[in-house]
């Protein structure tokens, strides 16, 4: 299934190193909770979509939905300095695929993320 030139389901996924697990952990470790979202006990969840290139960069990355603008922010950092994935590919060919992502920020405790597929 494709969107303009961007595709949403691939005959073979991009996988990030180590998989879906191995990406959420990579997330979570990398999420500093803002100082002032503590401050003020802001909370909750940011969609943040992106695309993983045909070359296996994450580019196009932008906030879908949020909680806080606060939050978006550290979370579209994250994202964006993810690893190289393995790309997706359709007919044997490298392709541009869509990814959403829910981050949850949780103030009882540490960050939360709640796994997609």
């Amino acid at each position: 299934e494709s969107e303009g030139e961007k595709y949403v389901m691939v005959e073979e996924m991009p996988e990030f190193p180590g998989g879906e697990k191995a990406m959420m952990s990579w997330i979570y470790s990398g999420i500093k909770y803002p100082a002032e979202a503590v401050k003020n006990k802001i909370q909750g969840v940011v969609l943040v979509a992106f695309t993983i290139g045909s070359t296996g960069k994450v580019q196009d990355v932008n906030v879908v939905r949020s909680a806080s603008p606060i939050l978006s922010d550290e979370a579209v950092r994250v994202v964006k300095s993810m690893p190289e994935w393995k790309p997706g590919r359709q007919k044997g060919q490298p392709v541009d695929v869509k990814f959403i992502v829910p981050v949850e920020f949780k103030l009882e405790g540490k960050v939360v993320l709640k796994e997609t597929k």
